[in-house]
């Protein structure tokens, strides 16, 4: 018969390890000030929507992540120091911290992507604009371009 050992101690370093994962956003930091330039022709504005919408993916990817390592980290700790102190009821806070968590982190991630929306301009054309759709970055690449 295979026994359960839980280690506080060990579920507070793996909440901390995890927070520190992106702890150096440096690289995400510099992609976002290399705006693509092609020149004025259609290939090429094509071709910078392309490129800049790509990039942005890729920090908008890293910055969800952050917000989900440091999310992990705070519940982790929280769930050890629960542990710590079980009985009855702290069963019912372990369970309510991860549900915390889980709202946390898409409220987070929502806040970050309407935040981002009013910083980053898309350069889709027209009526099907998706400068305000929320999600902080993508441009509409089948659309025509302008």
């Amino acid at each position: 018969m295979a026994s359960t050992e839980y280690n506080s101690e060990a579920v507070k370093n793996a909440g901390i390890n995890l927070g520190r994962i992106l702890d150096d956003m440096s690289a995400f930091t510099d992609l976002k000030a290399h705006w693509p330039n092609a020149g004025k022709f259609k290939l090429a504005q094509w071709l910078e929507r392309i490129v800049d919408d790509r990039r942005n993916a890729i920090v908008a990817h890293a910055e969800h992540l952050k917000i989900v390592f440091e999310d992990m980290e705070t519940t982790l700790k929280q769930i050890a120091e629960d542990f710590d102190n079980a009985d009855g009821e702290n069963a019912k806070e372990i369970a309510k911290s991860i549900s915390d968590m889980e709202t946390n982190i898409g409220n987070e991630i929502t806040e970050l992507d309407n935040n981002t929306e009013k910083e980053q301009k898309n350069f889709t054309p027209g009526k099907d604009d998706n400068g305000t759709d929320g999600d902080g970055y993508n441009d509409n690449l089948n659309a025509p371009l302008g």
